[in-house]
């Protein structure tokens, strides 16, 4: 299954044509829509009937979801057409599992309409929650190949995810960060504020990181894995990751007084580049493992992964998406400086 999607995905080229779209893409709109809505989104405001009318033309197929594994099962048997999922990073992560589990089948293209309260993937496709200009992007929007990671570990076998997987205090500050009441509070900053909760009382890992296999021996406070760039509802935890590029980014804070590693938040609330900051490790590869002792605990796109050891493989190109008129696969170049205070140990 995975084995099979990854030599497909990375025959195949990227051809860029108008509005830089693939060639040839996007004529799965022209045939059968299947739109997957969860309801049960935090950040739901719609009846599905007004999604569907909004679609227009596509006249799509309409699933609801009524509990966890719903979305995935409707992916898994979508074989060709359209895909249009509608609800938070947690439901575009299912789909994403179903497709992966169907070996990423050629003839789909994978779209959002983003309903949650984070939306992290939809931020790094230039997707709007807005449902009039999210619709209009499902119709006539670019379509991309875009990469996918695979992580294989002991406490979940084989999982896929697009967007970030992260472990150690980012696990808990995401989990924290997702919860309504502190969103609703917090709003942007609610990240932030899980950062010093989840920070103050974590202790650094002594973990074994392997980078296409290259090791690396690192006292990490926390580590991000990302084939695209937001987490915790925008901030940007892999800031230069290249969904397009046939490589996954490795970022490490490492260990550090709260004080010091807090002060990088003021960078990723202007979504701005650290990582040439003092006390985070940054590279990138095809082949990633993690190992620490004790475990760190990984998320992938919201969901629990579990401890370590976990093992990253990206599979280049393995999906058709849908992106919005500001997508660009390299991230916007933002100016870099060291901030004062950071320093590693």
């Amino acid at each position: 299954m995975g084995g099979n999607s990854e030599r497909s995905a990375g025959d195949r080229a990227v051809r860029e044509g108008p509005y830089g779209s693939d060639k040839g893409a996007g004529d799965e709109r022209r045939g059968p829509v299947r739109l997957i809505c969860n309801p049960a989104s935090g950040g739901w405001v719609h009846e599905p009937e007004d999604l569907c009318e909004a679609l227009g033309d596509l006249s799509p197929e309409l699933v609801i979801t009524r509990g966890r594994g719903d979305a995935l099962e409707a992916a898994c048997d979508w074989e060709n057409g359209l895909l249009v999922v509608s609800g938070g990073d947690g439901t575009v992560n299912e789909a994403v599992n179903g497709l992966g589990k169907a070996g990423f089948p050629e003839g789909v293209t994978l779209a959002l309409l983003p309903m949650g309260t984070g939306n992290d993937l939809a931020q790094t496709l230039e997707i709007p929650k807005d449902l009039e200009r999210g619709a209009e992007i499902v119709q006539r929007g670019a379509v991309r190949h875009l990469d996918v990671a695979r992580i294989r570990s002991g406490g979940v076998g084989e999982h896929f995810f697009i967007n970030v997987a992260t472990g150690g205090a980012g696990m808990e500050i995401s989990e924290a960060a997702s919860d309504p009441d502190l969103k609703r509070r917090w709003g942007r900053l609610a990240y932030l504020r899980a950062s010093f909760d989840a920070l103050g009382g974590h202790a650094a890992r002594e973990a074994r990181i392997s980078v296409d296999g290259q090791e690396h021996r690192l006292q990490a406070v926390n580590v991000t894995v990302g084939n695209c760039r937001y987490a915790g509802g925008g901030w940007p935890v892999a800031p230069r990751a290249n969904p397009e590029d046939g490589l996954l980014d490795l970022v490490v804070i490492e260990d550090g007084r709260l004080d010091e590693i807090m002060t990088l938040a003021p960078k990723a609330l202007l979504r701005a580049d650290y990582l040439e900051e003092e006390g985070v490790f940054y590279a990138r590869g095809e082949n990633l493992r993690v190992e620490a002792d004790p475990g760190l605990g990984f998320t992938a796109d919201g969901e629990l992964i579990g401890e370590e050891p976990a093992e990253f493989t990206v599979l280049p190109r393995a999906l058709k998406v849908v992106v919005g008129p500001g997508y660009t696969p390299e991230p916007p170049v933002e100016e870099t400086g060291p901030v004062s205070g950071l320093t590693s140990g």
